[in-house]
This record gives C-alpha cells, sequence and structure tokens, in this order.
C-alpha cells in the first residue's frame, strides 16, 4: 500500500520536477528528484525517519545504518535515532586532510550495514559503494531509499539486488508517486505520456506499473 502521505508530500514540496534533465546517462530526462527538499519539513522527516526505522526492525538483518555520501547521511541519521541503532557514513572517497578512511563511525562488531539513501536511479552509486565496503570489510546486507525510481536497466547488468544478494527496500517507488499524482489530478496526460517514453527507452528490471 502506497505511501499517501510520503506521496503528497512529494507532491507539495516539489521533490518531483518536470523539465530537462540530462543526468545519468541522458535517463528519464523529463524530470528528476530532490528529496532533499523534505528535509525542509520537520514534520515529514519524522513520519520518514519513523517508517524507516520500523521498516529496518522488522525486514533488516544488519547491526547499524550506514548513509550514502552525501544525501543519505541526513536520513541514515534520522533512520538511526528512530531505529535506536548507531550511524556510520561513506565517503564519495577518502579526503587525506580529513580523514584516511571512507567510512565514519564505530563500525558494528558484526561488519553487518543498512545502507541508507534518498533514492535509488540506475543504481550506479549502489554498487560502487557496496564494492568498497566489501573490500573494506563491511557487508551491506539491506539497502533502503526514501524513493525507487524504478529505473535499473537490464543492459547494465544484473540488478543491484541479485548482484550483490542484498535486499533493497523503498518508502515508496515511481509507481505509486504516479498513482498518487493521476489520482489527485497534479499531473498532465502530456507529463505522463514523456514519463512512460523515458521508462521505455530502456529494458527495465523492474518496470513500473504506468509503463507497461
Amino acid at each position: 500500500m502506497a505511501d499517501r502521505v510520503l506521496a503528497q508530500s512529494i507532491v507539495d514540496y516539489g521533490v518531483i520536477q518536470f523539465g530537462e534533465n540530462m543526468k545519468n546517462k541522458h535517463d528519464s530526462p523529463s524530470c528528476k528528484f530532490d528529496v532533499r527538499r523534505l528535509l525542509g519539513a520537520p514534520d515529514v522527516m519524522s513520519h520518514i525517519g519513523e517508517k524507516m526505522a520500523y521498516l529496518i526492525s522488522r525486514e533488516c538483518s544488519a547491526s547499524a545504518v550506514m548513509g550514502v555520501s552525501t544525501s543519505g547521511i541526513p536520513w541514515a541519521t534520522l533512520a538511526g535515532l528512530y531505529a535506536r541503532m548507531p550511524v556510520l557514513y561513506v565517503r564519495k572517497s577518502i579526503e587525506h586532510k580529513v580523514s584516511d578512511t571512507l567510512v565514519e563511525g564505530i563500525r558494528p562488531v558484526d561488519g553487518k550495514v543498512v545502507l541508507i539513501d534518498d533514492l535509488i536511479f540506475a543504481g550506479e552509486v549502489k554498487r560502487g559503494t557496496i564494492e568498497q565496503l566489501q573490500e573494506d570489510g563491511i557487508e551491506v546486507t539491506d539497502v533502503v531509499v526514501v524513493v525507487d525510481r524504478q529505473l535499473q536497466r537490464k543492459n547494465d547488468g544484473p540488478s543491484l539486488q541479485e548482484q550483490f544478494g542484498v535486499n533493497l527496500h523503498s518508502l515508496i517507488t515511481m509507481s505509486q508517486v504516479v498513482d498518487y499524482m493521476r489520482e489527485a489530478d497534479v499531473i498532465t496526460e502530456g507529463f505522463l505520456e514523456r514519463l512512460r517514453e523515458d521508462y521505455r527507452r530502456f529494458e527495465r528490471w523492474h518496470m513500473p506499473s504506468f509503463a507497461r
């Protein structure tokens, strides 16, 4: 069942923005997501923190949470606070003037973490991060994101779940966001058709319902 509070917040706070977006290999050029806009809404942050904590406690098997630098850090902090779990974060690269390690925080004894980020697009950042952590002796058991854009491409190789044996969880998917927008009559047929064209540009591992 879709999280209507989160879906409405994504619309109300302008998280989804239609227009030219040429990032990510020119995939999904008709819109972008700026989940960081939700950081300006304390009530929404509390809602997300509680939802993440509930999900992690029920469905994940690690003893600490780790934020992906930089957008994943505030969401990991929230998740750890509400779940009463230690929080770490992983840098994009080593900054020798600051630290000689990619991972900041007290590592869990069992070396297992839940990786937290704001969204998953094609999964490239998560792949690189998980590989780096594996080399550093840390096992990612689960990946938790606020939004799953459902854009993992088959021509990029196995899905994140299959490649690393991790469990992917999201608080909301693109399908659920679009379903809410159609129900609330806040997306035009023109924008919806552009979204469909975006998703059909590549074969996806999990094609959203609106694009099938």
